[in-house]
């Protein structure tokens, strides 16, 4: 991440210069400049190019926003670790008014460096001669790039707009919509409404271009563009269509991993493997990862289980033992996670679908069938033999039964939960006060507080005149 005060130079050339590290060897900081002076030198001209710049991992399955995670109510800092961590975590966690202090933090920088590369690609398409006479490969290399500017927009809109709300979303402040890759170039603020338009037509035109499934992981496909819209309508309160999608992803991309396979190491530090895209776990559909943040590293040992989230696990539930490990101080640390490494998983997978699709139907009234996704899930959870079917729980329970389990399955998936309580918020029988403590003074989060959103780097405030977020 880049300050105002190391680089002198705003957010878009840092994007454009991050760009041009495909085609060029690495430079100082203070040669970046040159960089863009030379941008005809590193243009992509052709399908390959614009495919190296889609398999760049590190920009495009790295650094997804989690910081929403360290302001929610999965985890809790004790005093004697929060000085440990970066200003902004602590000031997320204790969501202060001016959270970023001046930085420009890579919640919001890496996203829009993903829309460049998207708006690049997209630019460059007509000007690649390999791609004239290949219309599969043209339609599935613009469909990657609208699956990514659409992933990278909803990340954005989640940390720096208000949840979307239909009966304010056309006058709530929204993103600026990047469409050219120009870094110079001035993007002045949407709607709420109009973010979400957006989105929703990238994700809904790169389904529509995109193989039913990619080469790898690390690529997206018309499943991934599925199994992102489910989630996209699901925040939005599109119940209908957000089951409508999920079942689309599940026609293609069904299987759980089942918690008691050699797959997992219960000792491991990690639990699960490091990600590879020969030998991956059966639930990926899109393999990302979250920044790395201090407050999420478990080698550190700053952050622990919530002690109520912590108990919720029953002690024949794998997730319990494989999510989390005994600290010496007595907490739980939060391990286990999908990348067998330091990050969170940020991606999309099977397990997630399956709840997406659990809440819609008991929205519906659809209990039978809500019971059976819960069902599906959580025997690949419990240890063989022990997990009793869901199948008398009572209708009014279902719901409820059903959100729980999302914030225990998905507790170490990206900022879900942080996307959960902003879009539960809305109704009051789930709307929750957040409290975290520090010393002697106890913090709170009430239910659709402005704090529940990020204000705007105060460079992209001061060079592109857009109006900041109110906290």
């Amino acid at each position: 991440m880049k300050t105002a005060t190391n680089t002198g130079k705003i957010l878009k050339l840092l994007i454009l210069a991050a760009v041009s590290l495909l085609f060029i060897s690495c430079r100082k900081t203070d040669e970046w400049l040159d960089i863009k002076r030379r941008k005809a030198d590193v243009v992509p001209r052709t399908g390959v190019d614009l495919q190296a710049l889609l398999d760049n991992n590190n920009i495009i399955n790295n650094a997804y926003p989690v910081m929403g995670q360290v302001g929610a109510d999965n985890f809790f800092i004790p005093d004697d670790r929060l000085n440990s961590v970066s200003l902004s975590e602590r000031n997320a966690y204790l969501w202060k008014p001016d959270l970023l202090e001046g930085s420009t933090p890579g919640d919001f920088s890496a996203p829009n460096i993903k829309i460049m590369y998207a708006n690049i690609v997209l630019e460059r398409l007509d000007h690649a001669p390999d791609l004239v006479a290949n219309q599969r490969e043209y339609n599935n290399i613009k469909g990657q790039a609208l699956f990514l500017r659409g992933f990278a927009t909803y990340c954005l809109a989640q940390l720096f707009c208000k949840a979307y709300d239909p009966a304010t979303a056309a006058a709530d402040a929204g993103l600026q919509l990047r469409t050219i890759s120009d870094p110079n170039q001035v993007s002045p603020r949407s709607s709420v409404q109009q973010t979400y338009d957006r989105i929703l037509a990238d994700l809904q035109e790169a389904a529509a271009l995109l193989p039913v499934k990619a080469l790898y992981t690390s690529r997206s496909s018309r499943t991934a563009a599925y199994a992102l819209l489910a989630k996209v309508h699901l925040v939005m309160g599109n119940y209908q269509q957000a089951l409508d999608h999920a079942e689309l992803a599940l026609q293609t991309e069904n299987t759980l991993l089942d918690f008691n396979s050699d797959f997992i190491n219960p000792s491991g530090t990690y639990r699960f493997p490091p990600f590879s895209v020969q030998n991956g776990n059966p639930e990926f559909i899109f393999y990302a990862e979250g920044i790395s943040l201090s407050s999420t590293n478990p080698a550190l040992g700053v952050s622990f289980a919530e002690p109520l989230l912590y108990d919720s696990y029953h002690d024949d539930d794998l997730r319990k033992t494989i999510f989390f490990r005994k600290h010496a101080n007595g907490f739980y640390e939060p391990v286990g996670r999908y990348t067998g490494a330091t990050p969170l998983f940020a991606g999309l997978a099977v397990n997630e679908l399956y709840l997406i699709r659990a809440e819609c139907r008991a929205r519906a009234g659809d209990y039978p069938g809500a019971k059976d996704d819960l069902n599906l899930l959580l025997e690949k959870r419990y240890k063989s033999g022990t997990f009793v079917p869901l199948d008398t729980l009572d209708h009014q329970d279902v719901l409820a039964t059903v959100l729980a389990e999302r914030r225990k399955e998905l507790a170490l998936t990206g900022q879900i939960r942080w996307e959960d309580l902003r879009r539960l918020n809305r109704d009051p029988k789930f709307a929750k006060t957040l409290t975290h403590q520090s010393g002697n003074v106890s913090y709170e989060l009430p239910p659709n507080d402005k704090r529940y959103v990020f204000p705007f780097p105060d460079l992209e405030v001061q060079i592109s005149n857009v109006a900041q977020n109110e906290r």
